[in-house]
Protein backbone atom coordinates (compact mmCIF):
# COMPACT_ATOMS: atom_id res chain seq x y z
CA UNK A 1 0.00 0.00 0.00
CA UNK A 2 1.59 3.49 -1.46
CA UNK A 3 -0.84 5.46 -3.07
CA UNK A 4 -3.64 7.27 -1.21
CA UNK A 5 -6.78 9.55 -2.79
CA UNK A 6 -8.95 12.58 -1.19
CA UNK A 7 -11.34 13.63 -3.04
CA UNK A 8 -11.89 17.12 -4.15
CA UNK A 9 -15.96 17.72 -2.42
CA UNK A 10 -16.25 21.44 -1.68
CA UNK A 11 -13.47 23.46 -4.09
CA UNK A 12 -11.91 25.27 -1.31
CA UNK A 13 -9.16 24.40 0.82
CA UNK A 14 -10.65 21.63 3.23
CA UNK A 15 -9.44 18.32 0.92
CA UNK A 16 -5.62 20.67 0.61
CA UNK A 17 -5.40 21.08 4.79
CA UNK A 18 -6.60 16.76 4.56
CA UNK A 19 -4.26 15.64 2.09
CA UNK A 20 -1.04 18.18 3.96
CA UNK A 21 -2.57 16.42 7.15
CA UNK A 22 -2.39 12.86 5.99
CA UNK A 23 0.81 13.57 4.09
CA UNK A 24 2.28 14.80 7.80
CA UNK A 25 0.88 11.80 9.14
CA UNK A 26 2.95 9.35 6.84
CA UNK A 27 5.94 11.43 7.42
CA UNK A 28 5.38 10.53 11.30
CA UNK A 29 5.08 7.35 10.83
CA UNK A 30 8.14 6.76 8.58
CA UNK A 31 10.15 8.64 11.38
CA UNK A 32 8.84 6.35 13.84
CA UNK A 33 10.46 3.75 12.30
CA UNK A 34 13.42 5.42 11.85
CA UNK A 35 13.28 5.12 8.06
CA UNK A 36 15.16 8.45 6.53
CA UNK A 37 14.62 7.44 3.19
CA UNK A 38 11.21 8.00 2.27
CA UNK A 39 9.70 10.13 -0.26
CA UNK A 40 6.45 11.18 0.09
CA UNK A 41 4.85 13.24 -2.66
CA UNK A 42 2.01 14.96 -3.23
CA UNK A 43 0.21 15.39 -7.05
CA UNK A 44 -3.28 17.10 -8.03
CA UNK A 45 -4.87 14.47 -10.16
CA UNK A 46 -8.02 16.99 -10.63
CA UNK A 47 -10.59 15.24 -9.29
CA UNK A 48 -8.51 13.96 -6.03
CA UNK A 49 -5.48 14.97 -4.52
CA UNK A 50 -2.97 11.76 -4.85
CA UNK A 51 -0.10 11.01 -1.94
CA UNK A 52 2.56 8.35 -3.00
CA UNK A 53 5.45 7.35 -0.89
CA UNK A 54 8.20 5.27 -2.92
CA UNK A 55 7.76 2.63 0.09
CA UNK A 56 5.04 -0.23 0.54
CA UNK A 57 3.55 0.21 3.83
CA UNK A 58 2.59 -3.48 5.23
CA UNK A 59 0.63 -4.63 8.42
CA UNK A 60 4.53 -5.78 9.87
CA UNK A 61 5.72 -1.88 9.33
CA UNK A 62 2.22 -0.56 11.33
CA UNK A 63 2.51 -3.17 13.93
CA UNK A 64 6.70 -1.55 14.84
CA UNK A 65 4.89 1.81 14.73
CA UNK A 66 5.49 3.81 18.60
CA UNK A 67 2.54 5.93 19.59
CA UNK A 68 2.55 9.53 18.54
CA UNK A 69 0.00 12.43 18.32
CA UNK A 70 -0.55 13.82 14.89
CA UNK A 71 -0.20 17.06 16.37
CA UNK A 72 0.43 18.64 19.98
CA UNK A 73 -1.97 19.10 22.79
CA UNK A 74 -2.50 23.04 23.59
CA UNK A 75 -1.82 24.99 26.86
CA UNK A 76 -5.01 27.48 26.40
CA UNK A 77 -4.23 29.03 29.60
CA UNK A 78 -1.25 29.65 32.23
CA UNK A 79 -2.64 27.83 34.94
CA UNK A 80 -4.11 24.63 32.71
CA UNK A 81 -2.54 21.26 34.03
CA UNK A 82 -0.51 19.70 31.12
CA UNK A 83 1.23 17.07 33.17
CA UNK A 84 -0.53 14.22 31.32
CA UNK A 85 0.73 15.28 27.80
CA UNK A 86 4.12 14.43 26.50
CA UNK A 87 4.46 17.61 24.35
CA UNK A 88 2.34 20.59 24.30
CA UNK A 89 2.47 24.43 22.87
CA UNK A 90 2.07 26.22 25.54
CA UNK A 91 0.02 28.73 23.69
CA UNK A 92 -0.31 31.88 26.38
CA UNK A 93 3.83 32.07 26.58
CA UNK A 94 4.02 31.86 22.75
CA UNK A 95 2.09 35.05 22.82
CA UNK A 96 4.01 36.79 24.96
CA UNK A 97 6.93 35.93 23.05
CA UNK A 98 5.47 37.46 19.88
CA UNK A 99 4.45 40.55 21.60
CA UNK A 100 7.50 41.20 23.12
CA UNK A 101 9.61 40.23 19.86
CA UNK A 102 7.29 42.61 17.93
CA UNK A 103 7.47 45.71 20.42
CA UNK A 104 11.49 45.25 20.24
CA UNK A 105 11.84 44.83 16.05
CA UNK A 106 9.29 48.30 16.17
CA UNK A 107 11.94 50.34 18.17
CA UNK A 108 14.41 48.82 16.14
CA UNK A 109 12.98 50.19 12.92
CA UNK A 110 12.18 53.44 14.61
CA UNK A 111 15.99 53.81 16.21
CA UNK A 112 17.65 52.20 13.13
CA UNK A 113 16.24 54.68 9.93
CA UNK A 114 18.13 55.56 6.89
CA UNK A 115 20.03 53.26 4.77
CA UNK A 116 23.03 54.50 6.64
CA UNK A 117 21.84 52.79 9.43
CA UNK A 118 20.45 49.59 7.84
CA UNK A 119 24.10 47.40 8.52
CA UNK A 120 23.12 48.35 12.26
CA UNK A 121 19.33 47.86 11.85
CA UNK A 122 19.62 44.27 10.27
CA UNK A 123 22.01 43.33 13.04
CA UNK A 124 19.74 44.11 15.78
CA UNK A 125 16.83 43.24 14.09
CA UNK A 126 18.63 39.33 13.27
CA UNK A 127 19.68 39.32 17.73
CA UNK A 128 15.70 40.52 18.38
CA UNK A 129 14.94 37.22 16.50
CA UNK A 130 17.70 34.54 17.94
CA UNK A 131 16.12 35.50 21.39
CA UNK A 132 12.70 34.51 20.85
CA UNK A 133 11.55 30.73 19.64
CA UNK A 134 8.30 31.86 18.18
CA UNK A 135 6.42 28.91 16.26
CA UNK A 136 5.55 29.54 12.47
CA UNK A 137 2.38 27.87 13.38
CA UNK A 138 1.01 30.72 16.10
CA UNK A 139 -1.09 32.42 13.81
CA UNK A 140 -2.90 29.02 13.30
CA UNK A 141 -2.87 27.66 16.95
CA UNK A 142 -4.54 31.32 17.75
CA UNK A 143 -7.11 30.68 15.37
CA UNK A 144 -7.73 27.07 17.35
CA UNK A 145 -7.56 28.38 20.93
CA UNK A 146 -10.85 30.17 20.07
CA UNK A 147 -13.96 28.82 21.65
CA UNK A 148 -15.52 27.59 18.32
CA UNK A 149 -12.45 25.40 17.55
CA UNK A 150 -10.92 24.00 20.21
CA UNK A 151 -13.81 21.62 21.16
CA UNK A 152 -13.41 19.54 18.37
CA UNK A 153 -9.60 20.03 18.41
CA UNK A 154 -9.76 18.43 22.19
CA UNK A 155 -12.30 15.45 21.06
CA UNK A 156 -9.76 14.90 18.24
CA UNK A 157 -6.60 15.18 20.23
CA UNK A 158 -8.00 12.72 23.04
CA UNK A 159 -8.91 9.66 20.02
CA UNK A 160 -5.20 9.32 20.03
CA UNK A 161 -4.43 9.97 23.73
CA UNK A 162 -6.89 8.29 25.08
CA UNK A 163 -6.59 5.27 22.81
CA UNK A 164 -2.66 4.83 22.70
CA UNK A 165 -2.98 0.80 23.27
CA UNK A 166 -4.61 0.09 19.90
CA UNK A 167 -2.37 3.10 18.42
CA UNK A 168 -1.69 0.46 15.48
CA UNK A 169 -5.53 -0.20 14.49
CA UNK A 170 -5.96 3.54 14.33
CA UNK A 171 -2.71 3.70 11.22
CA UNK A 172 -4.75 1.34 9.92
CA UNK A 173 -7.78 2.98 9.78
CA UNK A 174 -6.46 5.92 8.72
CA UNK A 175 -4.22 4.23 5.73
CA UNK A 176 -7.55 2.19 4.70
CA UNK A 177 -9.41 5.34 4.56
CA UNK A 178 -7.45 6.69 2.24
CA UNK A 179 -6.66 3.68 0.49
CA UNK A 180 -7.41 2.83 -2.83
CA UNK A 181 -9.82 -0.15 -1.91
CA UNK A 182 -13.48 0.36 -1.04
CA UNK A 183 -13.97 1.53 2.87
CA UNK A 184 -15.83 0.53 5.14
CA UNK A 185 -15.31 1.38 9.03
CA UNK A 186 -17.74 -1.26 10.58
CA UNK A 187 -15.09 -3.72 11.46
CA UNK A 188 -13.52 -0.40 13.23
CA UNK A 189 -16.59 0.38 14.98
CA UNK A 190 -17.02 -2.79 16.60
CA UNK A 191 -13.47 -2.84 18.15
CA UNK A 192 -14.20 0.70 19.68
CA UNK A 193 -17.27 -0.76 22.03
CA UNK A 194 -16.45 0.66 25.08
CA UNK A 195 -13.93 2.79 24.32
CA UNK A 196 -13.72 6.46 24.70
CA UNK A 197 -13.50 7.52 21.11
CA UNK A 198 -15.39 10.82 19.09
CA UNK A 199 -16.29 9.27 15.81
CA UNK A 200 -18.30 12.14 14.50
CA UNK A 201 -17.09 15.42 14.77
CA UNK A 202 -18.26 18.73 13.66
CA UNK A 203 -16.98 20.64 11.09
CA UNK A 204 -15.06 23.36 12.49
CA UNK A 205 -15.47 26.25 9.79
CA UNK A 206 -11.53 27.28 9.80
CA UNK A 207 -11.03 24.07 7.99
CA UNK A 208 -14.74 23.91 6.06
CA UNK A 209 -15.35 27.02 5.11
CA UNK A 210 -18.17 26.63 3.13
CA UNK A 211 -19.80 24.60 5.74
CA UNK A 212 -20.80 26.80 8.20
CA UNK A 213 -23.81 27.49 9.99
CA UNK A 214 -27.05 28.05 8.09
CA UNK A 215 -24.82 27.12 4.53
CA UNK A 216 -26.12 23.62 4.43
CA UNK A 217 -29.95 23.31 2.78
CA UNK A 218 -30.17 21.68 -0.23
CA UNK A 219 -32.75 24.11 -0.84
CA UNK A 220 -32.62 28.22 0.07
CA UNK A 221 -36.14 28.01 2.12
CA UNK A 222 -34.83 29.20 5.35
CA UNK A 223 -31.28 28.60 7.39
CA UNK A 224 -30.67 25.73 9.28
CA UNK A 225 -28.90 26.19 12.72
CA UNK A 226 -27.39 22.84 12.34
CA UNK A 227 -23.87 22.58 11.60
CA UNK A 228 -21.96 19.52 9.17
CA UNK A 229 -20.95 16.42 11.16
CA UNK A 230 -17.30 14.90 9.19
CA UNK A 231 -15.03 12.19 10.21
CA UNK A 232 -12.66 11.96 12.32
CA UNK A 233 -10.31 11.22 10.10
CA UNK A 234 -10.67 13.44 8.00
CA UNK A 235 -10.72 16.80 10.69
CA UNK A 236 -7.82 15.00 12.38
CA UNK A 237 -5.71 15.18 8.81
CA UNK A 238 -7.04 19.16 8.84
CA UNK A 239 -6.20 20.13 11.58
CA UNK A 240 -2.80 18.74 10.79
CA UNK A 241 -2.65 20.61 7.59
CA UNK A 242 -3.79 23.43 9.28
CA UNK A 243 -0.47 23.66 11.60
CA UNK A 244 1.90 22.66 8.51
CA UNK A 245 0.40 24.44 5.45
CA UNK A 246 -2.42 27.22 6.73
CA UNK A 247 -1.68 30.97 7.10
CA UNK A 248 -3.77 32.94 9.29
CA UNK A 249 -2.92 36.83 8.47
CA UNK A 250 -4.67 39.75 10.28
CA UNK A 251 -6.34 42.94 8.01
CA UNK A 252 -6.82 45.94 9.13
CA UNK A 253 -10.52 47.41 8.62
CA UNK A 254 -10.63 50.39 10.62
CA UNK A 255 -10.09 50.38 13.98
CA UNK A 256 -10.84 46.36 13.74
CA UNK A 257 -9.34 43.60 12.35
CA UNK A 258 -10.49 40.66 10.86
CA UNK A 259 -8.65 37.52 9.20
CA UNK A 260 -7.60 36.05 6.40
CA UNK A 261 -7.31 32.52 5.72
CA UNK A 262 -4.65 31.21 2.74
CA UNK A 263 -3.32 27.44 1.68
CA UNK A 264 -1.19 27.21 -0.99
CA UNK A 265 -2.33 24.85 -3.71
CA UNK A 266 0.67 22.56 -5.26
CA UNK A 267 0.47 20.62 -9.02
CA UNK A 268 3.14 18.46 -7.63
CA UNK A 269 5.48 18.45 -4.86
CA UNK A 270 7.38 16.50 -2.45
CA UNK A 271 6.65 16.80 1.08
CA UNK A 272 10.09 17.76 2.11
CA UNK A 273 9.98 20.79 -1.23
CA UNK A 274 6.59 22.03 0.05
CA UNK A 275 7.67 22.02 4.31
CA UNK A 276 10.50 24.22 2.88
CA UNK A 277 8.86 26.96 0.71
CA UNK A 278 6.01 27.31 3.34
CA UNK A 279 8.43 27.80 6.21
CA UNK A 280 10.29 30.09 3.80
CA UNK A 281 6.86 31.89 2.78
CA UNK A 282 5.47 32.62 6.33
CA UNK A 283 8.79 33.68 7.74
CA UNK A 284 8.49 37.14 6.10
CA UNK A 285 4.37 37.70 5.99
CA UNK A 286 2.68 40.37 7.70
CA UNK A 287 -0.86 41.74 8.40
CA UNK A 288 -2.18 44.34 6.14
CA UNK A 289 -5.39 46.00 4.51
CA UNK A 290 -7.25 43.73 2.06
CA UNK A 291 -6.48 44.24 -1.13
CA UNK A 292 -2.60 44.47 0.05
CA UNK A 293 -2.69 41.23 2.00
CA UNK A 294 -3.85 39.28 -1.65
CA UNK A 295 -1.13 41.15 -3.28
CA UNK A 296 2.04 40.79 -1.25
CA UNK A 297 0.88 37.20 -0.60
CA UNK A 298 0.80 36.15 -4.12
CA UNK A 299 4.21 38.23 -4.69
CA UNK A 300 6.07 36.66 -1.97
CA UNK A 301 4.91 33.07 -2.74
CA UNK A 302 5.84 33.33 -6.11
CA UNK A 303 9.32 35.38 -5.01
CA UNK A 304 9.69 32.06 -2.84
CA UNK A 305 8.77 29.97 -5.73
CA UNK A 306 11.60 31.42 -7.57
CA UNK A 307 14.23 30.96 -5.38
CA UNK A 308 13.50 27.44 -4.53
CA UNK A 309 13.32 26.38 -8.61
CA UNK A 310 16.19 24.14 -9.62
CA UNK A 311 17.98 25.14 -12.57
CA UNK A 312 17.32 21.76 -14.81
CA UNK A 313 18.61 23.09 -18.53
CA UNK A 314 15.46 23.97 -19.93
CA UNK A 315 12.88 26.79 -19.06
CA UNK A 316 10.65 25.83 -16.19
CA UNK A 317 7.40 28.13 -15.74
CA UNK A 318 6.62 28.26 -11.65
CA UNK A 319 3.35 27.46 -11.96
CA UNK A 320 4.02 23.79 -12.97
CA UNK A 321 4.71 22.96 -9.15
CA UNK A 322 2.10 25.73 -7.52
CA UNK A 323 -1.01 26.78 -9.05
CA UNK A 324 -1.76 29.57 -6.53
CA UNK A 325 -3.26 30.44 -3.13
CA UNK A 326 -7.08 29.85 -1.95
CA UNK A 327 -8.04 32.23 0.31
CA UNK A 328 -10.96 33.00 2.65
CA UNK A 329 -11.85 36.10 4.34
CA UNK A 330 -13.76 36.04 7.64
CA UNK A 331 -15.16 39.46 9.17
CA UNK A 332 -14.77 39.98 12.61
CA UNK A 333 -18.18 40.46 14.76
CA UNK A 334 -16.95 40.39 18.01
CA UNK A 335 -17.24 37.35 19.42
CA UNK A 336 -17.30 35.18 16.48
CA UNK A 337 -16.06 35.36 12.93
CA UNK A 338 -18.52 35.00 9.52
CA UNK A 339 -16.96 34.04 6.42
CA UNK A 340 -17.35 36.64 3.73
CA UNK A 341 -15.88 35.59 0.45
CA UNK A 342 -14.00 32.25 -0.76
CA UNK A 343 -11.35 32.75 -3.39
CA UNK A 344 -8.29 32.02 -5.12
CA UNK A 345 -5.23 33.58 -6.00
CA UNK A 346 -3.56 32.27 -9.02
CA UNK A 347 0.69 32.28 -9.46
CA UNK A 348 1.30 34.06 -12.14
CA UNK A 349 1.85 31.95 -15.55
CA UNK A 350 4.63 34.29 -17.16
CA UNK A 351 6.98 33.13 -15.20
CA UNK A 352 9.61 30.79 -16.95
CA UNK A 353 13.25 30.05 -15.72
CA UNK A 354 15.84 28.59 -17.92
CA UNK A 355 19.41 30.26 -16.27
CA UNK A 356 20.79 31.51 -13.37
CA UNK A 357 20.69 35.13 -14.21
CA UNK A 358 16.71 34.74 -15.26
CA UNK A 359 16.21 32.99 -11.77
CA UNK A 360 18.42 36.48 -10.11
CA UNK A 361 16.33 38.68 -12.82
CA UNK A 362 12.95 37.31 -11.47
CA UNK A 363 13.63 37.51 -7.63
CA UNK A 364 14.42 41.56 -8.23
CA UNK A 365 11.78 42.01 -10.29
CA UNK A 366 9.16 40.34 -7.36
CA UNK A 367 10.83 42.63 -4.49
CA UNK A 368 10.66 45.47 -6.24
CA UNK A 369 7.29 45.37 -7.03
CA UNK A 370 6.53 43.97 -3.39
CA UNK A 371 8.24 46.90 -1.74
CA UNK A 372 6.03 49.59 -4.31
CA UNK A 373 2.47 47.83 -3.24
CA UNK A 374 4.27 48.13 0.34
CA UNK A 375 4.46 51.28 0.44
CA UNK A 376 0.83 52.50 -0.87
CA UNK A 377 -1.93 53.25 1.35
CA UNK A 378 -4.95 51.50 1.15
CA UNK A 379 -7.41 54.37 0.70
CA UNK A 380 -9.60 56.41 -1.27
CA UNK A 381 -7.96 56.34 -4.86
CA UNK A 382 -5.77 54.17 -4.35
CA UNK A 383 -8.30 51.18 -4.00
CA UNK A 384 -8.76 50.87 -7.87
CA UNK A 385 -4.81 50.87 -8.90
CA UNK A 386 -4.40 48.32 -6.22
CA UNK A 387 -7.07 46.25 -7.93
CA UNK A 388 -5.74 46.87 -10.67
CA UNK A 389 -2.42 45.75 -9.91
CA UNK A 390 -3.84 42.54 -7.95
CA UNK A 391 -5.94 41.83 -11.35
CA UNK A 392 -2.89 41.91 -13.09
CA UNK A 393 -0.97 39.45 -10.92
CA UNK A 394 -3.20 37.04 -10.03
CA UNK A 395 -5.06 36.64 -13.72
CA UNK A 396 -1.53 37.26 -15.67
CA UNK A 397 -3.22 40.66 -17.61
CA UNK A 398 -0.79 42.48 -18.97
CA UNK A 399 -3.65 45.22 -19.85
CA UNK A 400 -4.35 45.38 -16.27
CA UNK A 401 -0.86 46.49 -15.52
CA UNK A 402 -0.80 48.72 -17.82
CA UNK A 403 -4.27 50.46 -16.16
CA UNK A 404 -1.70 50.35 -13.43
CA UNK A 405 0.91 51.96 -14.93
CA UNK A 406 -0.86 54.78 -15.68
CA UNK A 407 -2.54 55.57 -12.07
CA UNK A 408 0.66 54.89 -10.47
CA UNK A 409 2.30 57.62 -12.64
CA UNK A 410 -0.42 60.01 -11.70
CA UNK A 411 -0.33 58.77 -7.83
CA UNK A 412 3.44 58.88 -7.95
CA UNK A 413 3.46 62.67 -8.69
CA UNK A 414 0.82 63.54 -6.75
CA UNK A 415 2.50 61.86 -3.59
CA UNK A 416 5.85 63.73 -4.26
CA UNK A 417 3.99 67.27 -4.93
CA UNK A 418 2.82 66.55 -1.52
CA UNK A 419 5.76 65.42 -0.01
CA UNK A 420 5.27 62.45 0.61
CA UNK A 421 7.34 59.12 0.36
CA UNK A 422 6.43 56.76 -3.02
CA UNK A 423 8.96 54.58 -4.56
CA UNK A 424 9.15 54.33 -8.25
CA UNK A 425 10.32 51.38 -10.72
CA UNK A 426 14.10 50.94 -11.84
CA UNK A 427 14.96 51.66 -15.19
CA UNK A 428 16.51 48.38 -14.92
CA UNK A 429 14.14 46.14 -13.12
CA UNK A 430 11.29 47.33 -15.75
CA UNK A 431 13.21 46.09 -18.80
CA UNK A 432 14.07 42.19 -17.20
CA UNK A 433 10.12 42.93 -16.11
CA UNK A 434 8.68 43.44 -19.91
CA UNK A 435 11.25 41.52 -21.79
CA UNK A 436 10.45 38.62 -19.74
CA UNK A 437 6.64 38.97 -19.84
CA UNK A 438 6.92 39.01 -23.52
CA UNK A 439 9.83 38.76 -26.31
CA UNK A 440 7.47 40.85 -28.58
CA UNK A 441 8.09 44.09 -26.19
CA UNK A 442 11.84 43.81 -26.43
CA UNK A 443 11.55 45.62 -29.90
CA UNK A 444 9.72 48.61 -28.10
CA UNK A 445 11.92 48.87 -24.79
CA UNK A 446 15.09 48.68 -26.91
CA UNK A 447 13.78 51.12 -29.60
CA UNK A 448 16.10 54.36 -29.65
CA UNK A 449 13.06 56.79 -29.89
CA UNK A 450 11.12 54.94 -27.01
CA UNK A 451 14.14 55.21 -24.93
CA UNK A 452 14.62 58.77 -25.69
CA UNK A 453 11.24 59.83 -25.12
CA UNK A 454 11.25 57.68 -22.02
CA UNK A 455 13.81 59.81 -20.50
CA UNK A 456 12.68 63.28 -21.34
CA UNK A 457 9.29 62.80 -19.84
CA UNK A 458 11.77 61.30 -16.63
CA UNK A 459 13.68 63.82 -16.68
CA UNK A 460 10.33 66.74 -17.14
CA UNK A 461 8.99 65.01 -13.90
CA UNK A 462 9.77 62.09 -11.27
CA UNK A 463 13.55 63.37 -11.61
CA UNK A 464 12.51 66.80 -10.98
CA UNK A 465 10.11 66.02 -8.07
CA UNK A 466 13.29 64.09 -6.45
CA UNK A 467 15.44 66.96 -6.93
CA UNK A 468 15.29 69.42 -4.02
CA UNK A 469 13.45 72.95 -5.31
CA UNK A 470 16.19 75.29 -4.92
CA UNK A 471 18.02 72.88 -7.30
CA UNK A 472 15.85 72.00 -10.02
CA UNK A 473 17.21 74.09 -13.11
CA UNK A 474 13.51 73.42 -15.29
CA UNK A 475 9.95 73.44 -14.15
CA UNK A 476 8.02 70.14 -13.53
CA UNK A 477 5.81 69.23 -16.08
CA UNK A 478 2.66 67.73 -13.85
CA UNK A 479 -0.39 65.81 -15.65
CA UNK A 480 1.89 63.64 -18.01
CA UNK A 481 0.68 60.48 -16.71
CA UNK A 482 -2.77 61.82 -17.09
CA UNK A 483 -2.46 63.02 -20.51
CA UNK A 484 -0.34 59.90 -21.55
CA UNK A 485 -3.86 57.70 -20.57
CA UNK A 486 -5.80 59.61 -22.44
CA UNK A 487 -4.10 60.14 -25.74
CA UNK A 488 -3.28 56.78 -26.05
CA UNK A 489 -6.75 56.12 -27.30
CA UNK A 490 -5.63 56.74 -30.90
CA UNK A 491 -2.14 56.38 -32.56
CA UNK A 492 -2.99 60.24 -33.75
CA UNK A 493 -3.50 61.51 -30.92
CA UNK A 494 -0.41 59.62 -28.82
CA UNK A 495 1.61 61.18 -31.90
CA UNK A 496 0.67 64.46 -31.88
CA UNK A 497 1.00 64.85 -27.92
CA UNK A 498 4.38 63.42 -27.79
CA UNK A 499 5.09 65.56 -30.11
CA UNK A 500 4.21 68.73 -28.86
CA UNK A 501 5.63 67.62 -25.32
CA UNK A 502 9.23 66.99 -26.97
CA UNK A 503 8.98 70.16 -28.57
CA UNK A 504 8.65 72.28 -25.49
CA UNK A 505 11.27 69.73 -23.65
CA UNK A 506 13.39 71.03 -26.16
CA UNK A 507 12.68 74.49 -26.12
CA UNK A 508 13.48 74.08 -22.52
CA UNK A 509 16.44 72.44 -22.91
CA UNK A 510 17.86 74.95 -25.25
CA UNK A 511 16.83 78.04 -23.21
CA UNK A 512 18.59 76.71 -19.94
CA UNK A 513 21.32 75.67 -21.96
CA UNK A 514 21.79 78.89 -23.30
CA UNK A 515 21.53 80.54 -19.85
CA UNK A 516 24.13 78.35 -18.13
CA UNK A 517 26.05 77.84 -21.35
CA UNK A 518 26.27 74.68 -20.25
CA UNK A 519 24.00 70.98 -21.60
CA UNK A 520 22.36 69.42 -18.72
CA UNK A 521 20.39 67.56 -20.37
CA UNK A 522 20.50 66.18 -24.48
CA UNK A 523 17.56 67.11 -26.79
CA UNK A 524 15.51 64.53 -28.01
CA UNK A 525 16.70 64.47 -31.52
CA UNK A 526 14.43 64.30 -34.89
CA UNK A 527 15.59 60.30 -35.94
CA UNK A 528 14.99 59.39 -32.55
CA UNK A 529 11.17 61.03 -32.47
CA UNK A 530 11.08 59.47 -36.13
CA UNK A 531 11.80 55.82 -34.50
CA UNK A 532 9.64 56.34 -32.02
CA UNK A 533 6.36 57.08 -34.36
CA UNK A 534 7.60 53.77 -36.18
CA UNK A 535 6.53 51.79 -33.08
CA UNK A 536 2.85 53.15 -33.38
CA UNK A 537 2.74 51.04 -36.94
CA UNK A 538 3.90 47.77 -34.96
CA UNK A 539 2.27 48.25 -31.97
CA UNK A 540 -1.26 49.32 -30.18
CA UNK A 541 -1.34 53.23 -28.82
CA UNK A 542 -2.50 51.82 -25.46
CA UNK A 543 0.49 49.74 -25.10
CA UNK A 544 2.93 51.73 -26.05
CA UNK A 545 1.39 54.61 -23.88
CA UNK A 546 1.07 52.06 -20.93
CA UNK A 547 4.54 51.45 -21.16
CA UNK A 548 5.83 55.39 -21.93
CA UNK A 549 3.64 55.98 -18.66
CA UNK A 550 5.73 53.16 -16.56
CA UNK A 551 9.23 54.23 -18.19
CA UNK A 552 8.79 57.64 -18.01
CA UNK A 553 8.37 57.61 -13.65
CA UNK A 554 10.73 55.51 -12.92
CA UNK A 555 14.29 55.88 -12.07
CA UNK A 556 17.62 54.27 -12.77
CA UNK A 557 18.91 51.76 -10.15
CA UNK A 558 21.89 54.49 -9.28
CA UNK A 559 19.01 57.23 -8.83
CA UNK A 560 17.34 55.22 -6.47
CA UNK A 561 19.58 54.18 -4.64
CA UNK A 562 20.14 58.03 -3.61
CA UNK A 563 16.37 58.28 -2.40
CA UNK A 564 16.34 57.74 1.47
CA UNK A 565 13.07 55.86 2.28
CA UNK A 566 10.88 55.07 4.55
CA UNK A 567 10.87 51.42 6.63
CA UNK A 568 7.78 49.73 6.87
CA UNK A 569 8.04 47.88 10.25
CA UNK A 570 5.92 45.08 11.88
CA UNK A 571 2.14 46.54 12.19
CA UNK A 572 0.44 43.52 13.92
CA UNK A 573 -2.68 43.64 16.32
CA UNK A 574 -1.59 42.11 19.74
CA UNK A 575 -4.55 39.59 19.25
CA UNK A 576 -2.11 35.89 18.49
Amino acid sequence: MNTFRIKKVTGTYSELLETYGFANFLKKIFDSLGERDSKIMIADRTTFFEVTVNTDITDEMIERVHYFSPFKYIKTKEDMDVSAYSDCYDYPLQKKWKKERNDELQRAYKEFQGKEKKEERDRQIKEIESRYDVDVAHDVYSQICTPNNFPSFDKLFGNFHHNREIFPLLVKEILAYYGENTYDSKGFEKQLKGKSFAKNITATQLYNPSQGQGLNKLKSDGLNRKNFDSSWVAETMKISGALSDMVCQLVKVGNSYDLKVAVPEYKKIGWGSKRALILAFKKYLKGNTPIKIDILDILLLTEKLVEFTAIEGKPCNVRNSVTGLHTVYQKDLGQNKAVVNIGFLQVPDFIEIGTEDEKAGWIEILEEQRQIIGSIDELGSTIQGLMWYRDFISGSDLNSFFRFSFWYGTYLSNQLSNRKYARAFTVESLNKFYMSMDTKLREVVENKGFVAVAKAIRQSTVNLQYTPKENRKYEVRYGVAQALQVKSKTPEDLAEYIGEFIATYNAETARQTEKSGQALRANVREDELTEFYSLLDKFSSKLVGAMLASYGFALSAKKQEGIEGEDISIKESEEY
